[in-house]
């Protein structure tokens, strides 16, 4: 994976708050620089493994959690789908 764009994700995303579909959409606005598309996409699915994996620890905290764990990690798939698909997009357009 792309450490600077790792770090670049960590001050934009976790440490200013900023949503990830807008990070994605400044990344393909070039706002930082040229990415290529895997690194993008590399990102995205190091990113979505995080946020399973943590959505599967939170389900061992309790049964209310464990209830919510394959809803929340079906809708996490889905936005990611819908990132790449972005990223897919910005790419093919030129």
């Amino acid at each position: 994976m792309n450490e600077q764009l790792w770090n670049l994700y960590q001050t934009v995303c976790q440490e200013e708050v900023r949503p990830l579909d807008e990070f994605v959409d400044r990344l393909l606005a070039k706002e930082w620089g040229p990415y290529t598309r895997e690194d993008i996409l590399d990102l995205l699915r190091e990113i979505e493994g995080q946020m399973l994996a943590n959505i599967q620890v939170k389900a061992l905290e309790g049964p209310r959690f464990a209830e919510m764990a394959e809803e929340v990690s079906e809708r996490t798939q889905r936005e990611f789908e819908a990132l790449a698909a972005r990223v897919d997009q910005a790419f093919a357009g030129g």
